[in-house]
């Protein structure tokens, strides 16, 4: 996320976590209860650090990165809204662990590529 500024970096940030989860998830490896969990964390991690005081920084919010790998913040904030939606949707019971997968398989497709390494 290196030269990637203000909000893009803010949002990514608070993705992060859904982003690492997201293949173990979808492996099977963790249960879509969890995954819901941290879907609503993240999106609640995002919304509460936007109504904190943000420091303003001296880097420009443009980077060297290639197109592909630099979403822009209307997608991103479309991506935690898909996000909140789902998860909050299966802890509330209004929908199955195959959606929550099909909006991973989503996300991954979207996002994947800007997880950080483990």
């Amino acid at each position: 996320m290196i030269g990637l500024g203000g909000q893009t970096e803010r949002i990514l940030a608070a993705l992060s976590p859904v982003l690492v989860m997201g293949p173990e998830f979808l492996a099977g490896r963790v249960d879509a209860e969890d995954m819901a969990h941290t879907m609503v964390r993240a999106v609640e991690t995002y919304a509460s650090g936007e109504r904190a005081p943000q420091q303003v920084s001296a880097q420009p919010e443009g980077d060297s990165a290639p197109a592909p790998m630099r979403p822009t913040v209307r997608e991103l904030e479309a991506a935690l809204a898909e996000i909140y939606g789902c998860g909050s949707g299966y802890l509330a019971h209004r929908c199955d662990s195959d959606c929550v997968a099909r909006t991973m398989v989503q996300i991954m497709g979207e996002l994947g590529g800007l997880a950080p390494s483990r």
